[in-house]
C-alpha cells in the first residue's frame, strides 16, 4: 500500500502543481512550459493506472502513453533550458531531434507485436501494485542512448549559459541543474538502490516544481516580454494589425474600447468603416511612400487619438502594419484650449492698439 501511496501523492502533487501553473501563465511564457506541465501530468497518471492494472496487456497499452513522456519530455525539457539560456539552434536541428523521439517511440509502440524493444512482458502483483516485468530487446538501448544524449545536452547548456552568458540569472541555472542532476540519479542510480518504486516519477514532480520556481522570475530577465505585457496591462495604448492587403486581422481590447468600430470588424476583411478604411489605406500609403512612421490625428465623436502606423513583422518576414492607438484628447483639448486663449488674446491686444491709436488720432 505505501507504494501505491507514493504514486498517488506524486500524482495529486502534479496536478497541483498543474494548477499553479494554470493560475500563474502569463502571455509571454512559451508553449513549451505548458507542454512540460502536460507530459508530466499524463506520466504520473499513468504511473497511478499501472499500478492498479491486473492484466498484462492493460499495462502494456499503459506502459505506451507512459513512454509518450519518456520519449518527448526530456526533449521538451533541453528545448526549454536553451530558451533559458539564450541558445539558438537551426530548425533542422529541431525537426531532427523530435524525428529521433518520434522515432524512439515508434519502437516503443512495436511492444507486445514484435520482439525489437521488448522480447517478452509479464505481469506480477506485489504488495496490490501491479509490476510490469520486462525482456529488453535490441532496440530499447536506442531510447537509452536518447536519454543520455538529451541529459547531456541539457547539462552542457547550463554551463554554456553559466560561462558565456552573464545576463542569465544563476538562480535559475542552478535549479535547472539540480533538476537534472536528480533526474541522472532517479534513471541510473535510484533502480540499483531498489526497483519496488519507478523514481522517475519523482524525478518529473520535481521537474515540475523546478520549472515553476523558473517561470515565477523568467519574465523579468525579458524586458521586450516584461515591457509589452505592461504597456498593453496600463492600457494606455490599443493596437491594431492590418495585413499586405491592409485588410484587418486582430485588435486588442483596448483599441476596441477606443474605436468600437474594430470590434464589429471580421478577421481577413477589410475594415467596414469606409471613412476610417480610406484613412488608413492614406496613412499606410503615407509610410511606404517616405519609408518613415509618422502619427496622425483621428477624431471620433469627442475624442481625438494619436495613430502611428509601423510595419508588422513575423520573425523577419514583413506581413502587414501595426497601428499604435492613443487617446490624445486631453492634450489635444489643452493646446486647442491654449491655441483659443493666445488666438484670443491677441485680438485683444489688436483692438486695444487700435483703441489707443484712434485715440491719439483724436487727442492731435
Amino acid at each position: 500500500m505505501l507504494v501505491m501511496a507514493y504514486y498517488i501523492v506524486i500524482f495529486v502533487l502534479s496536478l497541483i502543481c498543474c494548477c499553479i501553473y494554470y493560475w500563474k501563465k502569463r502571455n509571454y511564457y512559451s508553449v513549451r512550459y505548458t507542454l512540460i506541465f502536460i507530459l508530466a501530468f499524463l506520466s504520473h497518471f499513468c504511473y497511478v493506472l499501472l499500478a492498479l492494472s491486473r492484466d498484462v496487456r492493460e499495462a502494456l497499452v499503459v506502459y505506451k502513453f507512459l513512454y509518450i513522456g519518456g520519449c518527448f519530455f526530456p526533449l521538451v525539457g533541453l528545448f526549454l533550458v536553451f530558451s533559458i539560456c539564450k541558445i539558438r539552434f537551426p530548425k533542422w536541428m529541431h525537426f531532427a531531434l523530435i524525428a529521433l523521439s518520434s522515432l524512439v517511440y515508434c519502437c516503443v509502440l512495436t511492444a507486445g507485436y514484435l520482439p525489437i524493444f521488448y522480447k517478452s512482458v509479464s505481469l506480477e502483483v506485489e504488495n496490490g501494485v501491479a509490476v510490469l516485468s520486462k525482456e529488453y530487446g535490441p532496440l530499447h538501448v536506442v531510447f537509452i542512448v536518447q536519454i543520455a544524449f538529451f541529459l547531456a545536452a541539457t547539462l552542457f547548456a547550463l554551463v554554456w549559459g553559466w560561462v558565456k552568458k552573464p545576463e542569465i540569472s544563476r538562480r535559475n541555472l542552478l535549479i535547472a541543474a539540480f533538476m537534472q542532476i536528480f533526474s541522472i540519479f532517479a534513471y541510473f542510480i535510484g533502480r540499483a538502490i531498489t526497483k519496488d518504486i519507478e523514481w522517475m516519477a519523482l524525478a518529473d514532480l520535481v521537474d515540475e516544481i523546478g520549472f515553476l520556481l523558473i517561470m515565477d522570475r523568467v519574465g523579468l530577465y525579458s524586458v521586450e516580454d516584461l515591457v509589452s505585457s505592461s504597456i498593453l496591462k496600463e492600457g494606455k495604448f490599443g493596437y491594431v494589425s492590418i495585413d499586405l492587403k491592409h485588410r484587418f486581422l486582430n485588435a486588442t481590447a483596448e483599441a476596441k474600447k477606443m474605436l468600437p468600430v474594430f470590434a464589429g470588424c471580421h478577421a481577413d476583411r477589410p475594415v467596414e468603416d469606409e471613412e476610417l478604411r480610406n484613412k488608413i489605406d492614406d496613412w499606410i500609403k503615407d509610410m511606404e511612400d517616405i519609408n518613415v512612421s509618422k502619427n496622425h490625428i483621428y477624431r471620433n465623436g469627442d475624442f481625438i487619438y494619436d495613430i502611428r502606423v509601423s510595419d508588422l513583422y513575423d520573425g523577419s518576414r514583413k506581413r502587414g502594419y501595426l497601428l499604435e492607438i492613443t487617446d490624445d484628447t486631453a492634450h489635444r483639448q489643452q493646446m486647442e484650449s491654449l491655441e483659443s486663449y493666445y488666438r484670443n488674446l491677441n485680438e485683444e491686444l489688436k483692438a486695444k492698439t487700435e483703441l489707443i491709436r484712434q485715440f491719439r488720432k483724436e487727442q492731435g
